[in-house]
């Protein structure tokens, strides 16, 4: 893992697409230097993770979003990449945040074989229970978390340096129960895999569950029968608190018919077609509305706004939405 071979490999590897950014430029003037060091402090565990600079985020909703420093954001790389091909096989399939090849497109693709092989092929009614862990990355049990790694990992050295990650962020403001994983980091992602990995093996093994589908903290279940899936919704409350001291947000737990749409990763999913959500739709359009009057100003350039255009355009090539790709084709093509 702290090999410089690997060291050397994580910050090729981190540094791709961020070669611009001023701290990342300014790390790598000296690199050399920094990975040696780095790599003495890691083989003699003198390593100390640094505190965090923290910001705000109102886009879509208010988020806290915890930045490391550059020297530790690449131990997260180094963890994460010797952590993954570990835990990668024990995921279930249908685990879709932050996974090679997975992804929300992917995901909704899924959902919709799994409705149709439900419904036998829209011949019978089927129903979808979306929930949603209130909180999630705020109530992370840290004791938990790392039980669950001491699972799969029993060197004291590699056990110590994650230990370091975790407890390098507290969101609960109690020492006598730290809470908590950093928006920020990489290797945060992949403990939310971890954490909630319980909950999948629950659902599949536990409930026995045919159809089911989790994107980090939202999960779905589907069924032609509307009250089983009700009934699903007092074990699984139960399991997340006592287990994995989590709760369900009570205000998101939806079910729906699939011809009333079911929604899912911002996407509405009907029997013939997809719609993006209304919420995520406005954002769409408000966001291109900012980006012209930014280019109109000449605060960014056509190629810029452009580019923007062009990534909305492909989100949208994944939905049913003809009309509203052809109208922001026409409001803003900027292109010579």
């Amino acid at each position: 893992m702290i090999s410089l071979e690997h060291l050397f490999l994580c910050w090729e590897e981190y540094r791709r697409g961020k070669r611009k950014r001023k701290d990342v430029s300014l790390f790598e003037r000296t690199i050399e230097d920094e990975l040696f060091d780095l790599h003495e402090k890691l083989h003699s565990q003198t390593y100390r993770h640094s505190s965090y600079k923290t910001f705000t985020v109102f886009d879509p909703k208010i988020r806290s979003i915890s930045k490391a420093q550059i020297c530790d954001r690449l131990v997260h790389h180094v963890v994460a990449n010797a952590l993954k091909p570990l835990f990668e096989p024990r995921f279930y399939f249908h685990s879709y945040s932050c996974r090679v090849g997975k992804g929300t497109h992917v995901a909704i693709n899924h959902l919709i074989r799994m409705l149709r092989k439900a419904s036998k092929n829209h011949t019978l009614p089927v129903y979808g229970l979306k929930m949603d862990v209130k909180r999630f990355f705020d109530t992370v049990h840290h004791s938990t978390l790392k039980s669950l790694l001491r699972k799969q990992l029993n060197d004291p050295k590699v056990l110590n340096l994650i230990d370091l990650i975790i407890d390098s962020f507290n969101a609960s403001n109690d020492p006598t129960n730290p809470c908590g994983l950093p928006l920020g980091n990489v290797t945060s992602q992949l403990f939310a895999n971890i954490y909630l990995h319980e909950l999948d093996h629950f659902v599949k093994h536990q409930l026995k569950a045919p159809y089911y589908l989790r994107y980090c903290d939202d999960f779905l279940l589907i069924s032609k029968d509307r009250s089983h899936l009700k009934n699903l919704i007092a074990p699984i409350s139960k399991f997340l608190i006592h287990k994995l001291h989590l709760t369900i947000h009570p205000k998101k737990i939806i079910l729906r018919k699939w011809q009333s749409g079911i929604d899912f990763l911002g996407t509405l999913s009907f029997p013939h077609y997809k719609l993006l959500r209304t919420k995520t739709r406005r954002r769409l359009e408000r966001r291109l509305k900012e980006g012209y009057h930014d280019l109109t100003s000449e605060k960014i350039s056509a190629t810029t706004f452009d580019q923007k255009l062009q990534s909305y355009l492909g989100m949208l090539s994944h939905t049913h939405q003809k009309t509203l790709v052809l109208n922001l084709k026409n409001l803003y093509w900027v292109r010579s």
